[in-house]
């Protein structure tokens, strides 16, 4: 029984693009609290991660019926960020 995930360097550089970017959101999430312009690079944020959160669940986790609804919803977030 093979319980390990198979993935090669593009992916694993795609896993730590996630968690760099959910870093970055927790962070700026903070920050935008104190300053409300850093709110719209929070929502662009959380584009660019259903984005990538979306590639993940589709090559890694083969999880492909949520992956349109994470492109989706990171176009409607970056959408709105941008002409809001």
């Amino acid at each position: 029984m093979k319980n390990k995930l198979d993935i090669d360097t593009i992916e694993q550089i795609t896993m730590l693009l996630q968690v760099a970017l959910a870093i970055f959101l927790v962070a700026f999430g903070i920050a935008s609290f104190f300053e409300r312009e850093l709110f719209i690079i929070s929502q662009i944020l959380i584009g660019l991660l259903m984005f990538v959160i979306g590639y993940n669940n589709h090559r890694i986790y083969k999880r492909k019926y949520m992956t349109p609804v994470y492109i989706g919803l990171g176009i409607v977030i970056i959408c709105s960020a941008l002409f809001t």
